[in-house]
């Protein structure tokens, strides 16, 4: 269950796709959602819950977000009937299509290493700059 750095957000489709036609509160709870989905703190795939089968109420939700529980109310209503979330058992809350808010580094990353045939790929050293230049002292001393 790791943290993500950050979500992916279509620039285009920020400004003009069908969610600039929400209202603008609704707007930064949906940001917000996408947010605390990310964290990891509520799971990796795209869920928010405390654990399995255990839901936040909407009264914490509405907290966690520092939104008065009535727009939370409202907005989660909206998200619901325009599919952008379900709620599923003990009030878990599910981002739909949760994978196309993800970053393309997570998907490609089997790809890069099958694919680093050539090694181009740096490699990754534990050795300190003092321990590379004493070992090219020590080197040059035995030519």
């Amino acid at each position: 269950m790791g943290s993500r750095t950050w979500i992916k957000i279509y620039c285009d489709k920020w400004l003009s796709g069908t969610l600039r036609e929400e209202q603008p509160a609704h707007r930064g709870i949906w940001i917000d959602l996408l947010a605390l989905a990310g964290t990891g703190r509520y799971g990796d795939t795209g869920e928010i819950k405390l654990s399995e089968g255990v839901g936040l109420t909407d009264t914490q939700i509405a907290a966690i977000l520092k939104v008065p529980l009535e727009l939370w109310l409202e907005a989660k209503r909206r998200f619901i009937d325009t599919e952008r979330i379900s709620i599923v058992l003990d009030n878990n809350i599910v981002i739909t299509n949760w994978q196309k808010y993800q970053s393309e580094y997570e998907r490609q990353k089997s790809f890069r290493v099958e694919s680093d045939t050539e090694k181009l790929q740096p490699k990754v050293t534990t050795k300190s700059y003092r321990e590379k230049r004493i070992e090219e002292i020590e080197n040059r001393r035995e030519i």
